[in-house]
């Protein structure tokens, strides 16, 4: 005769619908946990109008926002704090609805036909110290998939800025060999008219020629690079710019810290260096989990029955307690220490290496900052120079004491000078941020302009006289 506990059916009726509540998964939340460590508490620069120029700080914050890659590297951050919760389900007890419907053929005296529905419920008492050690090891991974998510961010960030210096850099090429192309057509026009009066010689009119059409083809390739340079901004920062222009908001301080200063500034803020070292925690505290497995493991499972006919009938639950040691696994359990113990190493040795790359790093930029001022400086006397030698050149030529040769080897030297010059300018600022980025200080905030006023760029002047 089956008996049933109606209570204790009306208190299972009453808890599943909260337990069927359990399956349903909040996306929005889930996003926001990793959104919370990419996004900055401040708010993000104002969107600009129509047709305003749009800032590097903003396509920062656009890159931020849009692009795949920082929601790749946040799901798997968002994993691990799911992986962390489910090491500390080994802690708790789990509860189970396990009927079992018994048929057997019939036998005189005999029960055939039973049905028993228990709760099942089990606990691990003690497992050896492995289940914390997992469960500290999983916390560890948590903060090592949340600085490579930051480090992630901060490489898109240089990535974006790289690509939105290249932008400008190809656009300044373009005003400069339009400039000094517009010189050079005049001087084609100039020549012609001499050639056809009998003052210049055919080969000065071929020379002058040859010069403005690869000027013309330089002011091509420059052009094509503005157009592929404003594509793969695009796809970085994942706003459409199109012919948006494009404004340049970032400054090199004038002083900056010393080489010392940079390296311990790394050492603290570097995210792939803090994600080397949470590794290593993590390593080491998976092999005490597998040293844990050599120690006893006590688990209690109870049994709570709601409806039973299987003898004995009268019984509404029973508990068990058991322990296992074990005494023979055939070299499993060692072999398993022995690799926890070599991931150990490896997570040391990627340590010690991201260090070292680091210092690499940061004494890198700091040298390529430093020679980029003295390249501006040898270049802005290059250009002078260049310009100077240009007008003597048009003024020797114009009353016979020179050729057309020196006019063009002159004209071809400031327009080299030139472009070097507008190149080195955006290659400092580039290097600046590169240096912010191997310390770990790049950001969505870019450091304050200074108050000082830019310098004169000669790349603007006139390309002759």
């Amino acid at each position: 005769m089956s008996r049933v506990r109606r209570g204790s059916i009306c208190m299972l009726a009453a808890i599943l619908p909260t337990l069927m509540g359990g399956c349903a998964v909040d996306q929005s939340g889930e996003v926001a946990l990793y959104r919370q460590v990419l996004d900055e508490p401040a708010p993000p620069p104002a969107p600009p109008a129509p047709g305003e120029a749009l800032t590097l700080e903003m396509l920062l914050w656009q890159a931020n926002q849009n692009h795949e890659s920082l929601g790749l590297r946040g799901e798997s951050y968002l994993q691990a704090i799911i992986a962390r919760r489910r090491a500390a389900s080994a802690f708790m007890p789990t509860i189970n609805l396990a009927p079992s419907h018994f048929r057997q053929d019939p036998v005189s005296g005999a029960d055939n036909d039973r049905i028993d529905v228990p709760v099942a419920g089990r606990l691990n008492v003690f497992n050896g110290f492995s289940d914390l050690a997992n469960y500290r090891a999983a916390g560890q991974d948590v903060q090592r998939q949340r600085a490579l998510l930051l480090d992630a961010q901060a490489s898109l960030l240089l990535d974006v800025a790289v690509a939105y210096y290249r932008v400008l850099r190809a656009e300044r090429s373009v005003e400069v060999l339009r400039g000094s192309l517009s010189v050079q057509e005049e001087r084609v026009r100039e020549i012609r008219a001499r050639g056809r009066a009998g003052l210049a010689r055919p080969l000065d009119v071929w020379q002058t020629e040859a010069q403005a059409s690869a000027t013309r083809v330089s002011l091509l390739e420059a052009r094509n690079d503005v157009v592929k340079s404003r594509l793969a901004l695009s796809l970085l920062s994942g706003v459409e710019i199109g012919q948006t222009p494009l404004v340049d908001d970032a400054t090199v301080p004038p002083d900056l810290p010393h080489v010392q200063a940079l390296l311990e500034a790394a050492e603290q803020q570097r995210q792939d260096l803090a994600a080397a070292r949470a590794a290593v925690e993590a390593a080491r505290l998976d092999v005490d989990a597998a040293i844990g497995r050599y120690y006893p493991s006590v688990t209690l499972n109870v049994n709570y029955f709601l409806s039973r006919q299987s003898n004995p009938t009268e019984s509404d639950w029973n508990a068990i307690l058991s322990a296992n040691l074990p005494l023979f696994s055939a070299g499993t359990i060692h072999a398993d220490v022995r690799a926890a113990w070599s991931a150990l190493r490896q997570a040391q040795l990627a340590e010690s290496l991201t260090r070292r790359t680091i210092q690499q790093q940061v004494r890198t930029a700091v040298e390529n900052l430093a020679s980029s001022a003295q390249r501006i400086a040898e270049l802005e006397v290059q250009v002078a120079a260049a310009q100077q030698s240009l007008r003597q050149a048009e003024e020797s030529y114009r009353v016979g004491l020179g050729t057309n040769l020196e006019r063009v080897v002159a004209q071809n030297s400031l327009l080299a000078a030139q472009l070097q010059l507008s190149s080195a300018r955006f290659d400092r600022r580039m290097f600046y941020l590169e240096l912010l980025r191997v310390t770990g200080g790049l950001t969505l905030r870019l450091p304050p302009q200074t108050a000082a006023a830019p310098a004169a760029d000669p790349t603007t002047g006139p390309a002759a006289p």
